[in-house]
């Protein structure tokens, strides 16, 4: 298993993330992204409102897999540094 590839991903996953979550956040104090960009860019995420849900676990589980990943990856290092 390739951690590197897996962890690029999930950085990949959790820069999306962070950026319909917050311009979600932006949209209900009428700043942010959702404000700036035309309406045919914006109309997808504005009539799916739950897609903010949706980001947002999805970023939870990012982190979450981030975290375990690097765990992962620490403990592999450090038995390749014992033998």
């Amino acid at each position: 298993m390739n951690t590197k590839l897996l962890d690029m991903s999930l950085t990949g996953v959790t820069v999306v993330s962070v950026t319909v979550v917050i311009a979600y956040f932006g949209l209900l104090h009428d700043t942010g992204l959702f404000t700036v960009l035309p309406e045919p860019v914006t109309g997808f995420f504005l009539q799916n409102r739950f897609l903010q849900w949706v980001a947002l676990v999805v970023l939870i589980g990012a982190l979450v897999g981030r975290t375990v990943i690097g765990r992962f990856a620490e403990q592999h290092r450090r038995q390749r540094t014992r033998s």
